[in-house]
């Protein structure tokens, strides 16, 4: 198991904060590696299931993730598995000051065992830790690029 950290704080509401993690639809519009987000069960509540296309590198991709707790305004978790991975990415919301703190966790779990689970574990933590700074500095940047 590899666990990834990205904390961010956002000059906004945390129930603003809130409503931009809970528009899936949306995200193509603040996390510019998100193409489109497809195949929305409904609206973002636990069992929501969603297709995000993305790119990295240039190269494109499909990830099917559900959401598994939905504790609003302060937590989600959404998971996806695919290429021998279980992903689990835990979002969590604490007001601070005037803003919100994102703090976000990414766990990779790999399918296989052993040292095979282990070393695809290993290489997949840098794009995974590349992609959850991103996601956490994009939203970010959401409420400051509104801002002006």
């Amino acid at each position: 198991m590899r666990r990834i950290v990205a904390e961010t704080l956002i000059g906004a509401s945390k129930d603003e904060v809130w409503a931009l993690l809970d528009d899936l639809a949306g995200m193509p519009r603040w996390l510019p590696r998100v193409r489109a987000v497809t195949s929305i069960s409904g609206p973002a509540r636990t069992g929501t299931v969603y297709r995000e296309r993305s790119s990295f590198l240039g190269l494109p991709g499909a990830r099917d993730w559900e959401i598994a707790q939905h504790r609003r305004p302060t937590r989600q978790v959404r998971v996806a598995e695919d290429g021998g991975l279980r992903r689990e990415m835990t979002l969590v919301l604490e007001p601070r000051g005037t803003g919100t703190l994102l703090h976000a966790t990414l766990t990779l779990h790999a399918l296989m065992p052993g040292p095979a689970g282990a070393l695809l574990e290993m290489v997949a933590s840098w794009p995974a830790a590349w992609g959850l700074r991103s996601f956490a500095g994009s939203a970010k940047r959401a409420f400051e690029d509104a801002a002006r």
